[in-house]
C-alpha cells in the first residue's frame, strides 16, 4: 500500500478521529446509562417506602444517595451531574402518576361508580363519593358494615400492580425495603384512591391532576392517620400484619418465592450420613 493509499489517520491529515477514538466516549456514555438506569430504580424504591412527597431538600438526599449506591454497585465513580438529577427528580411525579393509572380503573369497578349523563346516574355518584369519603369508609373491608379497616381488597391489587408485576419488580428485587411492605407507600396507595374518588364528586367523572402541591397534605394526613393507628393498635400488630400481607400476597403474586430466614438445608442430611457409616461397618465386617 503506497503512502497515498494509506489510511487518513496514519498520514496524520485527517480531521475526523479514527474509529477507535470514539470507543471510551460511548463506552462511558453507556456506563453513565446504566447507572443512571439503576439510580432511577433506587430513587423510585426511597419515594414509595420513605415520602412520596419530599421537599427540596429531602429529594435532593434521595438523589445523591440513589447515585451513590448505584455507583457502588457497578464499582464505578461517575460525576452527579445538574442534568442527571433532574432526569431522576422527574421519576418523583411519574411514579405518582403511575400510580394514579394503574388504580383508577380498579376505583370504578371496586366502589361501584357509574358512567353516564342522566340524574339518576349522578346523583348516585354524587351520594357514593360521600359515603366513600366519610370517616375514611373507603378503606374497610367491608364498606356497609364498616369493617377490616385499611383492608379494603383494591389496595392488595394496587400493591400488586404497582410493585409487584414480575419477579423483576422493584419491591421484589429489593425487599429491604417492602418488607413489610412500607408504611409511606401504603399512605401514597390510600392518598391516590382518595384522589380518584374525588375525580367522582359532581357525579361525573372528571380528571383532576395529582400534584404534589395540591396532595401532599392530604398524603401527610394518611401518614399520620396510620402511624396514630399503629401506636393505639401496637398491642395487637394490626398494622403490621396488614403491611407484612401487602409484602407476602405481592411477592406471590410476582411469582418470586417466598423470603425465608431459616438457615439453608445441608445437601446431605445426617441420616443419610448416619446410614452410609452404618453400612460401611456391615461391609467391613462381612469381608473379614
Amino acid at each position: 500500500m503506497s503512502l497515498n493509499q494509506a489510511p487518513a489517520a496514519r498520514r496524520g491529515r485527517s480531521s475526523h478521529p479514527a474509529p477507535t477514538a470514539a470507543r471510551p466516549t460511548r463506552a462511558a456514555d453507556e456506563i453513565t446509562r446504566e447507572v443512571l438506569s439503576l439510580a432511577i430504580t433506587f430513587y423510585r424504591c426511597f419515594l414509595s417506602a420513605r415520602d412520596a412527597f419530599p421537599d427540596q431538600a429531602t429529594e435532593m438526599s434521595f438523589v445523591k444517595e440513589a447515585w451513590d449506591t448505584a455507583c457502588y454497585n457497578r464499582n464505578v465513580d461517575i460525576e452527579l451531574t445538574p442534568t442527571l438529577s433532574k432526569l431522576m427528580t422527574n421519576r418523583g411525579s411519574h411514579l405518582r402518576g403511575e400510580l394514579k393509572t394503574k388504580i383508577k380503573p380498579m376505583v370504578e369497578l371496586m366502589f361501584g361508580f357509574k358512567s353516564g349523563q342522566n340524574k339518576k346516574t349522578i346523583k348516585a355518584n354524587r351520594d357514593l363519593t360521600e359515603k366513600l369519603k366519610d370517616d375514611l369508609t373507603f378503606t374497610f373491608k367491608d364498606i356497609a358494615a364498616r369493617k377490616g379497616i385499611y383492608r379494603n381488597p383494591l389496595f392488595q391489587k394496587a400493591v400488586n400492580a404497582m410493585w409487584f408485576v414480575n419477579t423483576r419488580d422493584e419491591a421484589v428485587t429489593q425487599p429491604q425495603m417492602f418488607n413489610p411492605f412500607p408504611l409511606p407507600g401504603f399512605a401514597l396507595v390510600i392518598t391516590v384512591t382518595e384522589h380518584l374518588i374525588d375525580e367522582w364528586a359532581t357525579g361525573i367523572r372528571s380528571d383532576i391532576p395529582f400534584t404534589a402541591h395540591d396532595y401532599r397534605d392530604l398524603y401527610q394526613t394518611h401518614i399520620n392517620a396510620l402511624r396514630r393507628f399503629e401506636e393505639k393498635t401496637e398491642k395487637y400488630g394490626i398494622l403490621d400484619n396488614i403491611l407484612v400481607r401487602l409484602h407476602n400476597i405481592g411477592r406471590f403474586h410476582s411469582g418470586a418465592q417466598p423470603i425465608t430466614h431459616h438457615a439453608p438445608q445441608p445437601a446431605i442430611t445426617d441420616a443419610t450420613i448416619a446410614a452410609a457409616i452404618l453400612e460401611y461397618q456391615e461391609d467391613e465386617e462381612t469381608e473379614t
